[in-house]
């Protein structure tokens, strides 16, 4: 599959070594020239070229829209109509930045929209849908838990079925499980699902450290519910 990167950072130079190993071809872009993309791309070989923006939406099948929440509309207007017709996975969450550049879920924002909902409305020829985003990027690779016998997963959520099968797959060539949620307003309960691992980092762990190590997973009870009689 024939996949863009728009903004190659710490989740989306992650994704771009996994499918790049499931044998996917990438097109990576970055949104500032801060970080050197070489040494990324000499890892990555022969499956992985360098583009712009523009050249990495119009190359992709599938875009990962992996950007900073404050630069959205810059690398918007940068793709273009280049998204129409394509499944747009965007790992976002609403973040504001204070001016001491101090980081804060937008709560007002995440009463009544999510970034998939306005990245839709933005691009709405395109298949947006949401994942990736409530792992930090440290942990979004397997090894970070090999040693865990429960793994984290990955939640999704779309209103495209056939997309959906697709943003699955990519999901399982990251290496990780997916776990659908419904469709594309299920967007919020995942970023609220955000919210809540940095309550627990901060209230049960000792915050931003332990955030980076925290992980969610949903599992099935083995053997099973236990039934008593006249109760439920």
């Amino acid at each position: 599959m024939k996949i863009g990167i728009l903004n190659t950072g710490n989740i989306g130079s992650r994704l771009a070594r996994a499918w790049v190993a499931a044998g996917h071809e990438l097109v990576i872009a970055k949104d500032s020239d801060y970080w050197n993309l070489e040494p990324l791309l000499k890892e990555l070989g022969a499956k992985a070229r360098y583009g712009t923006i523009r050249e990495a939406a119009e190359f992709g099948d599938v875009l990962l829209f992996s950007v900073y929440w404050p630069r959205a509309e810059g690398v918007l207007a940068a793709v273009g109509n280049a998204a129409d017709g394509k499944i747009v996975i965007e790992t976002m969450n609403p973040l504001g930045v204070t001016e001491e550049f101090v980081h804060y879920h937008d709560m007002g924002f995440m009463k009544n929209s999510s970034t998939t909902e306005f990245l839709q409305s933005r691009l709405p020829k395109a298949k947006v849908f949401k994942a990736f985003n409530v792992l930090p990027a440290p942990t979004l690779e397997p090894a970070a838990w090999a040693d865990n016998e429960v793994k984290p997963n990955i939640f999704y959520a779309g209103d495209d079925a056939e997309a959906g099968k697709i943003t699955r797959g990519l999901i399982e060539d990251a290496g990780f499980t997916p776990l659908n949620t419904g469709g594309i307003k299920s967007a919020r309960a995942i970023e609220q699902l955000g919210v809540l691992v940095h309550h627990v980092a901060n209230h049960e762990y000792d915050g931003d450290a332990s955030l980076v190590r925290l992980g969610v997973s949903v599992i099935h009870a083995n053997p099973g519910p236990i039934f008593r009689e006249g109760l439920v």
